[in-house]
């Protein structure tokens, strides 16, 4: 029974790489968006100090609830404050246009994380969605920016 069991794990872990495998290739090409991925975290490797240097551009990784792309390879082997949150040079926020997975508004890292018209966050127990390009302040600083969808619990409900 055990030798049953572990074949079983063992087929399911190489379907996940499998998946896995398959979403970063549609992130590295541009066909799966910021959608896409973050409705798909579950196959999304986490983020983890290590050699970046050959990874392909645009391969995501999950970090603190939010999903990045590689922007710029690098080894971040010695490097733990080199997370994507932190170092915004090397990474690429993504958002969503689904208001069921919003998630808190981010402020933008340099260029890279601004929010584009449809996508969404929240802030302020409300879902909001972005109606202006290259948005840089939340929605309680830029309110003519944002069209507020409902509370949360409702939207996300």
């Amino acid at each position: 029974m055990a030798e049953i069991r572990a074949i079983a794990v063992e087929a399911v872990r190489q379907r996940g790489q499998s998946d896995a495998r398959a979403l970063a290739e549609r992130a590295v090409s541009g066909a799966a968006d910021g959608t896409e991925l973050t409705a798909s975290q579950d196959r999304v490797p986490t983020w983890r100090t290590r050699d970046f240097s050959s990874v392909p551009i645009g391969t995501p990784y999950k970090w603190k609830g939010l999903v990045y792309k590689l922007w710029q390879q690098h080894d971040a082997t010695e490097q733990p404050d080199w997370s994507p949150d932190l170092a915004v040079s090397l990474w690429d926020l993504c958002h969503t246009t689904d208001p069921r997975l919003a998630a808190p508004y981010v402020q933008a890292q340099g260029t890279r994380g601004m929010y584009q018209p449809g996508e969404v966050c929240t802030e302020n127990g409300h879902v909001w969605r972005c109606a202006q390009a290259d948005t840089v302040y939340p929605p309680s600083q830029l309110p003519g920016s944002w069209m507020d969808l409902g509370p949360v619990e409702e939207v996300q409900s």
